[in-house]
């Protein structure tokens, strides 16, 4: 169990950009041990994460030099966070989680890889190593992300318990109505984005995933329907308000001679966005009340998201 502490008026540690927005929570983590929270999860999965690989060596092994390069060149890890997270939320245990957790992360990887494709956002550093297509050609980048795709399956397969349904659940949120559609929104949408636009890739490019995250761990703690209900609705919040975040960063890093990206900003001044992204945090965070298990660390890392700066 993760320590807590009372958050004060006077505590210097809160970040002002989220203004508490979980309130109804008065029990948070502060920033110091959230912190170490993180950390420590990111340890614990990526033990298991990077145990699913294929060893160094494997034949063919420039595809598995690839998969290892994409999955291990860093990241915050923070949709399996949020898997254990919700697993933990329903009164679970975060063992049983762990291989949903590793299969999310494996399948967001899949989705990065295919993403930096000169055909796609076409970009050569990730977290400041070379993309798998700069590194290992664009041939086998596209066959690293179809790997890592598949592996994420194999992975929840072998669980042995709730299969079927983890597997759908990642395979809806993942495909032709999830995921994949966001990205097909966004390429053609890019230039001149509408409302509706918005929220249908923020949805489904970022929201999906989120929610299969947290739904994935929650069913491997056996939860109920009313359970998976809340810890839906925060998962979706969280994951809309997560790519309004995502927008303005960008915008703040963007440069003159790039390519137009689909953003909120397109049709929203930062101010508009800040403030739906807090809306959105702060509905999120409501629908955790009722759960039997901790919800602190969903609701501290809710509000941490709304004020970080990468």
């Amino acid at each position: 169990m993760v320590s807590i502490v009372v958050k004060k008026k006077s505590d210097k540690m809160e970040k002002t950009s989220s203004k508490n927005l979980c309130a109804s929570a008065p029990l948070r983590l502060c920033e110091k041990k959230l912190a170490t929270y993180l950390t420590t999860r990111k340890a614990l999965i990526e033990t298991h994460l990077f145990a699913c690989l294929p060893p160094p060596g494997t034949r063919p092994a420039n595809l598995t030099d690839a998969m290892r390069h994409a999955v291990m060149c860093g990241g915050k890890r923070l949709r399996p966070i949020l898997c254990l997270a919700a697993a933990e939320a329903v009164g679970g245990k975060v063992e049983d989680a762990l291989p949903a957790a590793c299969a999310v992360e494996l399948l967001h990887t899949y989705t990065l890889v295919h993403d930096d494709l000169p055909c796609m956002d076409n970009d050569v550093l990730r977290r400041g190593q070379p993309t798998v297509h700069v590194k290992y050609g664009e041939a086998i980048a596209v066959l690293t992300g179809d790997a890592l795709q598949t592996l994420a399956f194999e992975v929840l397969a072998r669980r042995g318990r709730d299969v079927a349904r983890l597997v759908t659940e990642l395979a809806t949120a993942a495909g032709a109505a999830g995921v994949i559609a966001g990205q097909v929104e966004d390429i053609a949408f890019s230039s001149a984005p509408t409302k509706d636009v918005i929220d249908y890739v923020f949805q489904h490019k970022t929201a999906d995933l989120f929610r299969a995250a947290v739904r994935l761990g929650a069913i491997s703690a056996q939860a109920t329907e009313a359970e998976l209900e809340k810890l839906s609705a925060f998962a979706n919040g969280l994951g809309l308000a997560f790519q309004v975040i995502d927008d303005i960063l960008d915008a703040a890093e963007s440069k003159s001679d790039t390519k137009p990206e689909l953003s909120c900003l397109n049709i929203m001044t930062e101010a508009e966005a800040r403030t739906w992204a807090q809306q959105l945090t702060r509905d999120a965070c409501a629908a955790l009340s009722g759960l039997p298990g901790d919800t602190t660390p969903l609701t501290a890392i809710a509000n941490d998201l709304l004020s970080r700066v990468s």
